[in-house]
């Protein structure tokens, strides 16, 4: 059978448009694809401008076996264009895949899509495929399963299923509610879809993706989902009609082709209880783990890392500009809690940063760039040559032995950094600790016979027997910092490293403030701790000595607080009585 087509609903954003059309087009199966463009009117005239740019952008488009655009004057809104036109479609092809101006998909996306309507043309009980799923661990679990219900961001039908979109929210919500059905379609409680059904109900907002899976969950069908996600939302910037914060829904995008369809037709319980405890702490963390504090809904970004940003772009801007961005107050306040100093925090406009990374860091390790920090590339190594000299002095204290957890590391900059400097250690391994999406995608690009990924200390620590754990960044941006210090004191590594970690020096205790991240990285606001000096070494020197401090990458801290960057290597008393 010939590849479904492919329904591409557009509105105002070229930018977003361009990078879907460039992900399709990377799929096998683009080339004997129909593809379907409705493109929306303006709301006003405002908007025509940018209305305009997407329907000139998308006459230019090729490589589908045929390209095909429908224009409305007037302007329809999202729910009613997706509706009529995946009517229209279907009825014409009997199948579709949607898709809209912001939804990036991977390379076997098209191939899952078609394999899956083919598999489950004839299974009444399953209502669509979907091209999604959250950001959960995916170790052990099959490559798809099946939900109750229907989704929205990358997903495909048949005339059959579509049939049964009942679009009156009333109707529907009275159905769930008779039925006492309302806490099995939230989740056990754990995410409100009865709720977003009332606010469409009563005008709060016009989704048809809510009606869509009501109606599929309340006509007993299932979704096939794939566990490793093969789209991107990159619409998640506010830049959409329904888009703001939410940008850790979406931070990965797999490229792997899935083999593997479940024959039988039921909810994967499994998967759904990780679903539903990932609604419950969407920051995915246990107790064995960092608490990397996320105090706005989607603060997925890398705030450990954002003070190695700000020495880079000072350090790289034009000098007229970097004098400009000295004279700016890039911190504020003095709060008492830390939750006191969330509430004061704007925000952030931050999407894809995962992506980001990645893409740079991939030109590293292929040899195409010489150097990248927080998705950054430089044409020189920008050394933290006091980090250099911790680690090898480590490996030489340890007989050529430097088994590394970089905690908070990314997707290992710091060991494409330093590898140059690495290779003649006989025993060495670095193994990054990070969040879960994070992990994946190490996994699957970077992981080699030296840099692995781990969610956990515990669990980097039982496979690959560290002696030392790297800092870099990472106490300031903590809820408790002194707790982390605390559970990592537990684990009895022979050597800890604090690197580019501000510290007061005057007899005053911690101070909290909220940092301010240029725009020219992206709109952050971020809470950061200023830890007292000698409370911090008091405490190390319950277990450790330490061996050595350095002065680290100068910053322009606050005026009227005495705040110097560190890089400190404490070692366990055996090794500082050698």
């Amino acid at each position: 059978m010939n590849p479904a087509p492919i329904a591409l609903f557009v509105y105002k954003r070229p930018d977003h448009l361009a990078q879907v059309i460039e992900s399709l087009l990377k799929n096998e199966e683009a080339g004997k694809t129909d593809l379907y463009i409705f493109s929306d009117g303006p709301k006003n005239h405002l908007e025509k401008e940018a209305v305009q740019s997407v329907r000139d952008s998308i006459k230019g488009i090729s490589g589908f076996a045929s390209v095909r655009i429908k224009l409305h004057e007037v302007n329809q809104g999202l729910a009613q264009s997706i509706i009529s036109g995946v009517t229209d479609v279907t009825r014409e092809h009997g199948r579709v895949i949607v898709l809209e101006d912001d939804i990036v998909v991977g390379k076997y996306f098209l191939h899952y899509m078609n394999t899956a309507l083919e598999k489950y043309f004839h299974k009444e009980d399953v209502a669509s495929i979907h091209g999604y799923n959250l950001p959960i661990a995916d170790k052990g679990l099959p490559e798809s399963f099946f939900l109750r219900g229907a989704d929205c961001w990358g997903w495909a039908t048949w005339k059959r299923s579509w049939d049964l979109f009942e679009t009156d929210g009333t109707k529907l919500l009275n159905r769930l509610e008779s039925e006492s059905l309302t806490g099995l379609f939230d989740l056990d409680g754990s995410h409100p879809y009865t709720q977003m059904l009332r606010d469409q109900i009563a005008g709060k907002n016009k989704s048809w993706a809510i009606r869509w899976h009501a109606s599929m969950f309340l006509a007993k069908k299932f979704t096939l989902h794939p566990t490793a996600s093969l789209v991107q939302n990159i619409g998640l910037d506010s830049s959409g009609t329904h888009c703001g914060e939410d940008a850790y829904l979406s931070p990965y995008i797999s490229h792997k082709k899935i083999l593997s369809y479940p024959d039988l037709i039921e909810e994967n319980n499994e998967i759904r209880n990780l679903i539903i405890e990932f609604h419950k702490n969407p920051t995915g963390m246990d107790s064995n783990q960092v608490r990397f504090v996320f105090f706005r809904k989607g603060l997925e970004f890398l705030k450990h890392q954002v003070r190695r940003v700000l020495n880079f772009i000072k350090r790289n801007l034009a000098k007229d500009r970097m004098q400009t961005d000295k004279q700016k107050e890039w911190y504020r306040g003095d709060y008492v809690s830390w939750k006191d100093a969330v509430a004061d925090c704007s925000g952030y406009t931050a999407p894809n940063i995962l992506e980001k990374v990645k893409n740079s860091l991939l030109k590293v390790k292929n040899g195409e760039a010489v150097y990248e920090r927080d998705s950054i590339l430089f044409d020189e190594v920008q050394y933290s040559f006091p980090l250099l000299v911790c680690l090898l002095y480590v490996a030489s204290a340890s007989n050529n032995r430097l088994k590394l957890i970089d905690f908070g590391g990314s997707l290992g900059s710091s060991f494409f950094q330093n590898r140059k400097y690495l290779n003649h250690i006989t025993d060495l391994s670095w193994s990054i600790v990070e969040q879960k999406h994070f992990v994946a995608c190490g996994n699957e690009f970077f992981k080699d016979q030296h840099l692995s990924f781990f969610e956990t200390i515990s669990e980097s620590k039982d496979i690959k027997n560290p002696n030392v754990i790297l800092l870099s960044s990472v106490l300031p941006y903590l809820e408790d910092p002194y707790r982390m210090i605390e559970e990592i004191l537990t684990f009895d590594f022979d050597f800890i490293i604090m690197d580019r970690t501000p510290f007061l020096f005057d007899d005053t205790s911690d101070k909290l403030l909220i940092q301010i991240v240029p725009p020219e990285i992206y709109e952050a606001e971020i809470p950061i701790w200023f830890i007292n000096y000698k409370k911090f070494i008091s405490l190390m020197n319950r277990k450790y000595v330490l061996h050595s401090s350095f002065d680290s990458m100068e910053e322009d801290f606050p005026k009227n607080l005495n705040i110097k960057n560190k890089c400190l290597l404490f070692e366990k008393e055996k090794y500082a009585n050698k």
